[in-house]
């Protein structure tokens, strides 16, 4: 069998057996001291004959029952394939012997040599309109709106006040060397108004694995383990020139940082998972994520240590390799502006991916690779959710006090990105529901949130299938609403790294789909207009900012009203007026309206006075939020000193 730009294992399924086999394989040479090494070029070799596996395979099994094949080392390293669950190596080696083992991992390393340079180099697929769709659920419409070479397996999304989608992708992922090019920030649009993105401008590069980015105001924070990364265009030119690194040492990218989302508190939240920095002079993590990792720093350092300035010409990333070792649990934590204030609002996640809240500020997110299952979780101030517990862990937390229950029931494959829908563009049985990704079932699943005390669970108890990937290649990972009210969606290509081509440039696949209602738009879009400045927009118009379902433009307008802060009392009368459904550009009161100008609020007072009176009536939103951010006003003052204003 000659390796060539076609070879043979050209499906999902062969990508999801050899990720398992290499697995395996490392296990086993790491046994006797021997790890292969991945190189970052293509390989060219030959085998005279192909290695037969799956009877082999299936002999080695556990009598598990069918659905997902997992494995780890002691690093907690796993593989995912379907049908087959293999046993750990040391079991593998008594069972066989030790000189079989060997061999059997020598030549599934051959085998991976062999699979780089046919399944996964063999690159770019046919035109989208030979390849199938993923199946959407009865009324929805998918389309295929970018695809490689404009996009290749992009990873993290977020549109800008101007309604321009931003795409964090590149060759970082999965194992970089300190001389793999960096991850980049791309602007991606439609130039010529036929729905397809055609075009990507570059504003940052130089970055590690780009698992996040989130605006706010001027400002883009990019997540790129193990550094956390603000970058800025200064001079209007679209390109950024100032980079700051508000945080480094954050462990490497396999469980690293997620989950960028600002808060109606003006508080950044951010999702990081339990691989832990190397805690070294000059490269020192905050004291939130060493709590977590279970790490201690040396006398006199920092709690938080100082950001660090760039221009783009300066600016150097900071390399973790990522076989770095674990530490004992992630969480979510959350800062103000710059990284300040930092603090740890839940724990107990072994690989939390992505974070968004819904329109009264209540968060979800998605927590990776446990044996038990992949999991949903309603992170709130204080809990545990079991990983690393220091005396009672536990994964579900149903039934066991010590730590939190999760949200719905666990699944077996890969949950990443997730976001809330609240737009008017789908039918209204489809508003207020959650969505979230599943890379390795190739699945986006959808639930309406329903209170079981104070948790929240999927209404009916279980995940609706929203989209199906079929023989489509659809790998998503993150997930967004758009700003014409309908759902994006970024899928990886076949391969689970960087691929290169012959001209050593990125060669993976890459998917952006769109869901839109088939009926067409089911209300208007919003009549206000983000490419006029906002200081030029009346505070009505802000306020009905709030509506958009994207999180940058509420930012933005949050930012634009702190502005304005002597004008205080002027809101409290906007509020009501929202309250009673009488303002101009929204007809209805809308809760997520509510809920971002009663924190806006919150930030403009240093004694709560104006929150008071939102806490009595009959709007049950508005008092639970006016009581929350008084209460955080309260906690924040003493923990921190009075919270910055304005």
């Amino acid at each position: 069998m000659v390796c060539d730009r076609h070879g043979p294992y050209d499906t999902q399924e062969s990508f999801l057996l050899m990720e398992s086999f290499i697995a395996q394989s490392e296990a086993f040479l790491a046994v006797y001291g021997l790890i292969p090494n991945h190189d970052e070029t293509p390989y060219k070799c030959k085998l005279l004959s192909p290695l037969a596996v799956p009877s082999k395979l299936r002999s080695l099994c556990a009598g598990e029952p069918k659905g997902v094949l997992r494995w780890k080392t002691s690093a907690f390293r796993r593989a995912i394939i379907t049908d087959w669950k293999i046993t750990p190596p040391q079991q593998i080696i008594g069972a066989i012997g030790m000189r079989t083992a060997w061999c059997f991992g020598a030549r599934i390393c051959c085998c991976w040599m062999v699979f780089s340079c046919s399944a996964l180099v063999q690159g770019v697929p046919g035109r989208s309109e030979e390849m199938p769709l993923p199946q959407v659920l009865d009324g929805f419409r998918i389309e295929l709106v970018a695809q490689e070479p404009l996009v290749h397996n992009p990873c993290a999304m977020a549109f800008d006040v101007r309604g321009r989608m931003c795409i964090g992708m590149g060759p970082q992922y999965r194992r970089p060397t300190p001389d793999t090019p960096g991850d980049s920030v791309w602007m991606v649009t439609d130039t010529n108004g036929d729905g397809q993105l055609d075009h990507k401008h570059q504003f940052a590069s130089g970055f590690n694995c780009i698992q996040s980015i989130a605006w706010h105001g001027d400002d883009l924070w990019v997540a790129n383990a193990p550094d956390l990364t603000l970058v800025r265009d200064t001079d209007g030119d679209n390109v950024a020139d100032e980079y700051v690194r508000i945080y480094t040492d954050l462990g490497n990218l396999e469980h690293g940082l997620h989950g960028l989302n600002w808060g109606p508190d003006g508080r950044l939240y951010m999702s990081k998972g339990n691989s832990k920095g190397l805690t070294q002079p000059g490269r020192m993590a905050p004291a939130a994520f060493r709590e977590l990792w279970g790490v201690t720093a040396p006398a006199g350092s920092p709690d938080i240590p100082a950001p660090k300035s760039f221009t783009a010409e300066t600016y150097q990333r900071v390399y973790q390799d990522p076989a770095d070792d674990w530490g004992a649990e992630g969480g979510v934590l959350v800062c103000d502006d710059m990284g300040e204030n930092l603090e740890i609002i839940s724990r107990g996640f072994r690989n939390p991916w992505d974070l968004a809240h819904d329109d009264e500020f209540n968060w979800q997110s998605t927590d990776n690779d446990q044996d038990d299952g992949d999991r949903v979780f309603m992170p709130f101030r204080g809990a545990h959710f079991g990983w690393g517990h220091p005396w009672s862990a536990h994964w579900t937390g149903r039934g066991h006090l010590p730590t939190a229950p999760i949200t719905g029931p666990v699944f077996h494959g890969s949950g990443t990105g997730l976001t809330f829908y609240l737009a008017d563009q789908f039918p209204v049985s489809y508003r207020g529901c959650w969505f979230f990704n599943d890379w390795l079932r190739k699945t986006t699943f959808m639930y309406r949130p329903e209170w079981e005390g104070a948790l929240i669970q999927p209404k009916g108890g279980a995940w609706t299938e929203f989209v199906t990937g079929g023989d489509a290649l659809y790998r998503p990972t993150d997930i967004e609403v758009g700003p014409d009210g309908g759902l994006y969606i970024f899928g990886w290509g076949k391969a689970y790294g960087v691929v290169w081509n012959e001209e050593q440039e990125q060669a993976n696949e890459g998917r952006v789909f769109r869901v839109t209602w088939r009926g067409g738009s089911q209300d208007a879009l919003s009549p206000l207009d983000w490419t006029r400045p906002l200081n030029e927009w009346s505070t009505e118009e802000l306020v009905d900012g709030f509506a958009s379902p994207i999180p940058a433009r509420r930012v933005a307008a949050q930012l634009e009203l702190l502005k304005r802060a002597s004008s205080s009392h002027s809101l409290i009368e906007v509020v009501l007026q929202k309250i009673n459904g009488t303002t101009k550009h929204v007809a209805t009161p809308n809760r997520r309206i509510e809920t971002w100008l009663v924190w806006t609020l919150g930030q403009m007072s240093h004694d709560g006075k104006e929150l008071l009176p939102l806490t009595a009536g009959d709007n049950q939103n508005c008092r639970i939020q006016a009581t929350r951010a008084l209460g955080d006003g309260v906690r924040g003052s003493h923990v921190h000193g009075p919270r910055p204003q304005g």
